[in-house]
């Protein structure tokens, strides 16, 4: 009886033994889709392992189920995934990756919050990466943000260099800026925030132009810009140098560094990185008075990934911000002693972390998220203006501005749900964003204290995003409560606290016309509320004192409505690619937040008051275009341009003078009707690489406020050429020495502001003149 149950238990198990799915040896061997040539770095993952291909761009995998997909992923590629079903002990596969120059299937996170194939994307996604920032020889991520069609960076402010975004014609504030899709840029954030990003933390830009997407919030009217961080994918390690000499003397130096490490299973990754930059003060016309700023600035932090399972994987980052900057005269005096000076001190300090799991064979994920940022601002704003006999009240323009912003959510993820049989995607969420600013200057008798919480509910179906017909449904309710005091000069006070209820419907339609042919028309709602914006919490100088901006105690809510259709088409082979897309916007603004200069001055001080105040109706039309197109090894080149026309119904009156003078326009200031960008990189060889880019912005309307006139300015062409050359010191160290010149035509204004009672305010165009660049790079991976 014994042995019988022996021999059955025997039989039985080799039974099961047979029946069991058997383990796998999987050997990947990675190549150039165009060269074959191996690839040596890039790291493959079947679910929670992975490894890093060798010199000859191989890598085995041990215990590999049946059917496993292969994930493959390489800096400078696109990524590639393969299901393969494995039926033999030992498997090899070869895969090809294709330059991510000639790809056309990007993948794109900002239209649904979740990873989509650009094609599939229920609104049109723009992606500017590390090739860009290259070629515009970009520093900080402000530099490398004009190229992209509707996109502009302009110079507001003559004395500090406060920059400002504008997409698709539309001032900073209506465009949402993100970080890996969190909206952390507070009010405060958005003056100076973009300036200083190290562009090296960047994987890439993503752009939505148009309020398209419901994931975000009622005010991102003009579009979304979202800022997504690089992800440690490999153990390497970089640093690198770039000086600059701004008309060929005044220097601006970085030291940029980078480090990565990641477990050879690739579950678990942490980068870091550092930056510093110091730049002296530059003077372009010669009469003492800066128009480029001093500037030091350090930063650090890193970001930590974990990937705990197939299905989860959680990340954390932080990171700190110090930056000190100067303009106007008298650098080697305290602020107060110069005749004029813009002063700022930010002391940055903020983290994140995210959680993410799939369940559901992956076709359901649910992702929460917290982040934080506090910044410290120490400002001053003012100066003499000349005059010996202000200096003690010269003394008492300082000010201290705190800011903290904090963002926790909840999001949903869905392919399971099909409505009526057809395949659908369901991504809905819950938000809450806190956003609590002090802005302290006693000298001119100025206190703003607000707080906003946002509480904001989304869903968005996009049906059938693979099929030749696709339509996203979305709406968002924002519950947005504004509870503040302001006191803009010392004989006013007010007090408010006011809550909105807001839905914005928003919905997109999509057809494939085509393989790699796409049309889509989008229809979309936002609000803004009378709240205190960046520009609001920026101090420029006017005739020798300082021009606040003061809020309009009957202030009331900003709607917009917008519509856009777009047509993108791409084509493309493992060595070439070509693409365009060409997109028509309207955007409809009622009772538009309206700044104007009025000739009323603060009580007790020559400060100027601008009162932000609710004009007539405006509109915003246009079209943009885009061409790319990419050889892989021997040329890659994108073209943009934006035409477009930006008016009020009614002529608003925008600045006063205490003559009795003002300026009546119906144009929005500050917008050209037409402007572009061009980016190209050439590879004579391998190791050589010539990158050649230009920003061309035409005529615009801007107001001087100290002549209380109107300008229409010159067309302008800030062109930069760089050459590079990689030496390959051995198989794992690389040294690239690169030199350059930015705004090679040294196209600058020509009728600058001068002295020390001139309107920082008034200047427009390139953001430097002629500047030498040169840079050196050391990695090793």
């Amino acid at each position: 009886m014994k042995i019988l149950i022996i021999l059955f238990t025997v039989i039985t198990t080799l039974r099961l033994t047979a029946h069991a799915p058997a383990p796998h040896d999987l050997r990947v061997v990675v190549r150039d889709a165009e060269t074959h040539d191996p690839i040596r770095g890039a790291t493959v993952r079947v679910g929670t392992r992975g490894a890093v291909t060798d010199r000859s761009g191989a890598v085995v995998l041990h215990g590999m189920p049946d059917t496993s997909v292969v994930i493959t992923r390489m800096i400078g590629y696109g990524e590639r995934r393969d299901t393969l079903v494995l039926t033999a002990v030992l498997t090899s596969v070869n895969v090809d990756l294709v330059s991510r120059a000639v790809t056309t299937q990007d993948v794109t996170v900002t239209a649904s919050r979740h990873e989509q194939s650009r094609e599939e994307s229920p609104v049109i996604v723009t992606v500017s990466d590390q090739q860009v920032f290259r070629a515009a020889q970009a520093v900080s991520l402000s530099e490398g943000l004009s190229y992209q069609p509707g996109l502009r960076l302009e110079n507001n402010c003559q004395n500090c260099g406060f920059t400002q975004v504008r997409l698709n014609g539309m001032q900073g504030p209506y465009t949402q800026i993100l970080v890996d899709s969190r909206p952390v840029f507070s009010a405060l954030n958005g003056v100076y925030g973009l300036e200083q990003i190290p562009a090296s933390m960047v994987d890439r830009i993503e752009v939505i132009r148009g309020a398209g997407s419901a994931m975000y919030g009622a005010g991102a009217i003009a579009g979304t810009v979202n800022i997504i961080t690089r992800d440690p994918l490999t153990t390497s390690a970089s640093v690198s140098s770039t000086t600059s000499w701004i008309n060929a003397r005044t220097p601006d130096a970085t030291i940029n560094a980078r480090g990565t490490w990641v477990s050879d299973d690739l579950n678990t990754g942490l980068t870091l990185f550092g930056l510093t930059r110091t730049r002296v003060p530059f003077d372009v016309n010669g009469d003492g008075y800066s128009e480029v700023p001093k500037l030091w600035n350090a930063s650090g932090g890193g970001r930590f990934v974990y990937q705990a399972s197939e299905q989860d994987r959680f990340s954390a980052e932080g990171h700190w911000i110090r930056e000190f900057r100067r303009g106007g005269d008298h650098f080697d005096l305290v602020p107060h002693e110069a005749d004029i000076a813009e002063q700022l001190d930010h002391a940055i300090g903020g983290g994140a972390v995210s959680y993410e799991h799939a369940f559901s064979g992956d076709r359901q994920r649910i992702a929460g998220y917290a982040s934080m940022q506090s910044t410290i601002r120490y400002s001053y704003y003012g100066g003499t203006g000349g005059d010996p006999a202000a200096a003690e009240r010269a003394k008492l323009y300082y000010g201290t501005t705190n800011d903290i912003i904090g963002v926790g959510g909840v999001q949903f993820t869905s392919q399971e749900w099909q409505p009526f049989g057809i395949q659908s995607v369901l991504s809905t969420g819950l938000e809450i964003a806190g956003n609590h600013v002090v802005d302290e200057m006693p000298g001119y008798g100025r206190s703003i204290d607000q707080q906003t919480l946002s509480t904001g509910l989304y869903a968005q179906l996009q049906l059938s995003p693979a099929s030749p017909l696709s339509i996203a449904l979305g709406a968002r309710f924002d519950a947005l409560d504004i509870s503040g005091t302001y006191q803009f000069d010392p004989s006013s006070f007010e007090q408010q606290d006011r809550t909105f209820y807001v839905v914005n419907p928003r919905i997109s339609i999509i057809g494939k016309l085509a393989p790699g042919l796409q049309l889509r028309t989008s229809y979309a709602s936002g609000f803004r509320g009378p709240q205190a914006f960046d520009e609001d919490l920026h101090v420029s100088t006017l005739q020798g004192s300082a021009r606040l901006i003061r809020i309009d105690p009957s202030l009331r809510p900003e709607r917009s409505h917008s519509i856009s259709m777009s047509l993108d088409g791409n084509s493309a082979s493992p060595t070439s690619a070509v693409g365009f897309t060409l997109d028509g916007f309207a955007t409809l603004l009622q009772a538009p937040f309206v700044t104007s200069l009025t000739p009323d001055t603060v009580p007790g001080s020559s400060a100027s008051i601008a009162l932000k105040t609710n004009g007539d109706a405006a509109w915003v039309a246009g079209i943009n275009a885009e061409a790319r197109i990419a050889f892989s090894k021997q040329m890659e080149a994108t073209a943009a341009i934006t035409v477009q026309d930006a008016r009020y119904v009614t002529a608003q009156v925008l600045a006063q003078g205490a003559d009795g003078s003002y300026v009546s326009s119906p144009y929005i200031t500050r917008t050209p009707n037409v402007y572009g960008s061009i980016t190209s990189s050439f590879f004579p060889t391998d190791e050589f690489t010539i990158d050649v880019s230009a920003i061309v912005t035409g005529p615009m309307h801007v107001i001087n406020e100290r002549t209380i006139t109107m300008h229409r300015t010159p067309w302008f062409c800030d062109a930069a050429l760089q050459l590079g050359y990689d030496l390959h010191l051995n198989d794992l160290v690389e040294l690239t020495i690169a030199a350059g010149v930015v705004n090679v035509f040294n196209a600058y204004q020509s009728d600058l502001e001068s002295g020390p009672l001139r309107d920082a305010s008034y200047i427009y165009g390139p953001l430097r003149p002629r500047t030498i660049t040169l840079s050196m790079s050391l990695a090793w991976q």
